[in-house]
């Protein structure tokens, strides 16, 4: 258990590293893609182009699939990965396929028909989905490539691509300012061809790495597909869930409030994501033990794992989220520079709370992964994220604001987290009681402690950069004080203050 969880800190220090730098990267290359590009052209891409994004929730749901069908293999005495590689590869072909015949006909229907865009956009607007669609088809049969190096823990590898990949992006984005052209289509080839050549490394190097595993042989048997297609098409129901929610509420501000209201719904989106994707890495690092010790039947060590990278998780989250929201007019500002959009604070601070109810199921998505029963649990999420949608598209006929759908999802996410919890005592006889007292119980205290800090700030009115950058400085102290001392156990409070004398101690002997 020991090294486990030294490797579990090893990948969680390298995929925070990589997070670090392809999020400052981030930062800086939306600032200049809105000033580029504008409100107009930018909202046009992020419900265009949107199709890059929208189908990676399909590409996370496949990932998902084989990352966990490898892993569980790798945990039996007896297990054959390379049988479950090819499976796994010949289904996403088979999803490609599926996915280029849907994109070509629902995709170009919509934008011919229902897109509310700025007039002589048209071509442009279908030129961006065409890009869009190319690179999402490829990107689909490179995931079994891409997930071996998660299966090996090697977080490295993926570190290292992701930082060039976002280095080469960003140089990209700046051509864009000196590019005389059409801007919009120059982003969108920019960007694709970013994702396409990542691809291939994954495809290349994994081949030559694992030739064991990705040696090509076909099974034909399609009795023997029927477990990962079950698995598989119940991921995919969640990733459609979680597509209808995010695309789908894109769409339908497009139809109510136009291109500029969907800038402002992006940037908030990308805040979101953000904050998601920095808690979910620690997610991630702890996923391949949590499934393995699923495939040895060691529950206690599973439940352990999960209880404590779910209160990790929702840790983390407030350690962003209230610096963020004292400060998060300054913030956009010094982000976007004078190009905020209208309604991007409010959209901004809803989406903080749709994050915050995120982090609670850190840990929980790995258990539910594991156990291989996801059919209810992706069923119940999916008809919560129809309903919330269908309620805003009602709310917004009478007259509500444009951050309503968010509010909906965020009580939709609430109500499926406790169903997820019913579930698993029913599937697994989890102590649902203890999980949440062992989850959620200390962070609900870092919480309440950040709710009175930014009542307190929040008394305090200076207009001075000073005091904004002191204000998010203190707040995020102030969190990260309170979460070691509340959020952590005695046990690893112990730990990491033995780790920084170590370090201490070492840098003095130097």
């Amino acid at each position: 258990m020991r090294e486990e969880n030294k490797r579990i800190a090893k990948n969680t220090l390298i995929v925070y590293a990589r997070l670090v730098i392809t999020t400052i990267i981030g930062l800086l290359s939306s600032r200049y893609v809105l000033a580029a590009l504008g409100d107009s052209d930018y909202g046009l891409y992020n419900v265009v182009g949107a199709t890059v994004i929208m189908f990676s929730f399909i590409t996370s749901a496949l990932y998902n699939t084989t990352t966990r069908f490898i892993n569980y293999e790798q945990g039996k005495p007896d297990g054959n990965v390379n049988r479950i590689f090819n499976m796994s590869l010949a289904i996403h072909v088979c999803f490609a396929v599926v996915a280029l015949a849907i994109l070509e006909s629902g995709g170009i229907y919509y934008i011919l028909n229902y897109l509310n865009v700025a007039a002589g956009k048209e071509a442009d607007a279908m030129f961006v989905f065409q890009v869009s669609t190319i690179t999402t088809c490829l990107s689909l049969i490179s995931v079994p490539y891409n997930s071996l190096y998660i299966v090996h823990e090697d977080f490295r590898f993926t570190a290292v691509l992701d930082i060039l990949g976002a280095i080469v992006k960003f140089a990209l984005i700046l051509a864009l300012l000196h590019y005389g052209g059409n801007l919009l289509r120059f982003y969108a080839l920019s960007m694709a061809s970013v994702t396409l050549l990542t691809s291939l490394a994954y495809f290349f190097l994994s081949r030559k790495r694992w030739p064991a595993i990705t040696r090509f042989n076909l099974v034909k048997d399609i009795r023997e597909y029927r477990e990962i297609l079950t698995f598989n098409n119940y991921s995919l129901l969640g990733a459609a869930a979680l597509i209808f929610r995010n695309q789908g509420s894109s769409m339908v501000i497009n139809f109510f409030f136009g291109t500029v209201v969907n800038a402002a719904y992006a940037i908030s989106y990308s805040v979101q994501n953000y904050i998601i994707t920095f808690v979910g890495n620690f997610d991630i690092a702890s996923a391949p033990q949590i499934t393995q010790n699923i495939s040895r039947g060691n529950m206690d060590r599973t439940i352990f794992l999960a209880s404590s990278t779910c209160r990790v998780c929702i840790l983390l989250t407030l350690l962003l989220l209230f610096p963020i929201y004292c400060e998060l007019p300054f913030i956009l500002h010094l982000w976007l520079g004078d190009n905020v959009p209208e309604g991007t604070v409010t959209f901004c601070k809803c989406t903080l709370l749709v994050a915050l109810v995120s982090a609670t199921s850190g840990g929980i998505t790995q258990l539910i992964r594991g156990t291989g029963r996801l059919k209810w649990f992706n069923i119940q999420f999916t008809v919560l994220y129809v309903l919330a949608l269908l309620i805003s598209i009602a709310l917004y006929h009478a007259g509500f604001p444009p951050y309503t759908v968010i509010l909906a999802y965020f009580v939709a996410d609430v109500i499926s987290r406790a169903i997820q919890l019913l579930l698993l005592r029913r599937y697994i006889k989890l102590d649902v009681g203890l999980f949440v007292q062992k989850s959620y119980l200390q962070p609900l205290g870092v919480f309440t402690c950040g709710i009175a800090y930014v009542l307190i700030s929040g008394l305090v009115n200076i207009e001075h950069n000073l005091w904004h950058i002191a204000d998010f400085v203190t707040a995020f102290l102030f969190i990260a004080l309170t979460a070691y001392l509340v959020g952590l156990h005695k046990e690893e409070r112990n730990v990491i203050a033995s780790q920084i004398r170590c370090r201490l101690t070492n840098n003095r002997r130097k």
